[in-house]
């Protein structure tokens, strides 16, 4: 298996509950959406792995992009390091404000990437996606409305996680909903100004399908308290809201143990690894060591 396959692979194995995820937004004209800060889509951490933030997005090659702890300019960024180059794929971080303190990043090649932001060593993992079929615009959706713990909320909107291999479909398990209404922002700040381009509603033609700027505010309804696995794919529209058959618990893929397991720079696994650079993956965490 590829690098870029392993990470991804590892990256979806996540069953997300509905806690808060913390939010690193993504802008440059290098992105989709240029330096809007409206437009701009927020890579999500979890509960689980509170300093580390991931999504997948197009960027296109040889132009700036940086990221933002907040939703609007001037507060806290992470760029490149001064005088840092990268490797293989990783890219030293620095933090700054206003542009200072740090240099902003470009990528080579224009394509998909899968990006991975730690932000305690200071660190980006940005490789080229598994899929490249068509450019991927959004990194995380959010559910608003008062049938979701945040209510009305957009800042507080339940995340829909990104699925790493399949990047155009978003999901949730065992998200605590009330019994209400909700729709699905696409990103925070756009969603907050209520503008109807900014949300995705239920479909007046099939109530299994999302819309995107449809007039009427149509929302999905939730009868009964409880929890439940939402998945949404913006390539067929489709929507689907079953109630879960766990009590809410979040589960980290009991399939996967602790066991440390290595790769080499080219995807090769390494059984008994020796002195080197590797890819290590212990559980759901994967990350460049030096032996």
């Amino acid at each position: 298996m590829n690098l870029t396959k392993q990470l991804a692979a590892s990256a979806a194995l996540f069953t997300f509950l509905s806690a808060s995820a913390g939010n690193l937004w993504i802008i440059g004209e290098a992105t989709p959406y240029g330096w809007s800060t409206d437009d701009a889509t927020a890579l999500l951490s979890t509960p689980e792995s509170p300093d580390v933030f991931t999504g997948t997005i197009y960027l296109e090659a040889d132009r700036n992009f940086k990221f933002m702890l907040t939703k609007d300019f001037g507060g806290d960024e992470y760029g490149m390091a001064v005088g840092a180059t990268p490797a293989d794929g990783v890219y030293p971080l620095a933090g700054g404000r206003e542009d200072q303190g740090y240099e902003q990043l470009k990528v080579s090649e224009s394509a998909n990437y899968l990006i991975s932001v730690n932000t305690t060593d200071m660190s980006a993992s940005i490789v080229k996606s598994a899929y490249q079929d068509e450019p991927i615009k959004l990194a995380s959706l959010f559910m608003v409305g008062s049938a979701t713990e945040g209510g009305w909320s957009v800042d507080e909107g339940t995340p829909l996680y990104q699925i790493a291999e399949t990047p155009y479909e978003f999901a949730s398990n065992n998200v605590s909903l009330n019994a209400g209404t909700f729709k699905i922002a696409t990103v925070i700040k756009g969603g907050g100004t209520w503008d109807n381009r900014y949300w995705y509603y239920r479909s007046t033609e099939d109530p299994a399908k999302i819309a995107l700027g449809q007039a009427g505010d149509e929302q999905w309804t939730i009868d009964n308290g409880g929890y439940y696995d939402i998945k949404v794919n913006l390539q067929t529209s489709a929507i689907s809201i079953t109630e879960s058959d766990d009590t809410g618990t979040l589960v980290i893929n009991p399939s996967l143990d602790e066991t440390p397991r290595y790769w080499t720079l080219d995807g090769v696994e390494v059984n008994n690894p020796t002195k080197g650079l590797y890819i290590r993956r212990v559980g759901d965490r994967v990350e460049k060591v030096i032996l």
